[in-house]
């Protein structure tokens, strides 16, 4: 009786982890779109890719700043492009054709209300000096 019992919860054992190993390919899948943004600096990048992250079904962010590209690996099953998008405008960016939210925009910090020219314009501020 006791080897039959060991036997049993052996199987059910098995059974639960081919199950869960299925589940996990299945939903596995990742897909990835770039996406055209306005971003200018490092305060941008980090705001980007630290809040899109919580977006649903997002894996991966990364910001190319000299290319004006946001790239994002995605389930297709949970989001979408077009849902990208509208969070990246969320966050108070452009997202290809999609215009930022204005009141998301108007809180980010001054330099990241910049274009990239008013931003390549502007002096880096001094170093303090050492004294």
């Amino acid at each position: 009786m006791n080897n039959l019992m060991k036997t049993t919860v052996l199987l059910v054992l098995l059974l639960l982890a081919g199950t869960t190993w299925a589940q996990h390919d299945d939903h596995g899948k990742l897909a990835s779109v770039d996406i055209h943004t306005n971003a200018v600096c490092g305060d941008c990048k980090h705001r980007i890719e630290t809040e899109l992250v919580y977006a649903k079904g997002v894996q991966g962010v990364t910001v190319d700043l000299a290319k004006e590209i946001i790239h994002v690996n995605y389930k297709p099953k949970k989001t979408d492009p077009a849902k990208l998008r509208l969070a990246v405008s969320k966050i108070g960016y452009l997202a290809d054709d999609v215009q930022p939210d204005p009141q998301a925009r108007a809180a980010l910090p001054a330099c990241c209300q910049m274009t990239r020219e008013e931003h390549d314009a502007t002096p880096a501020p001094a170093a303090p000096s050492a004294q």
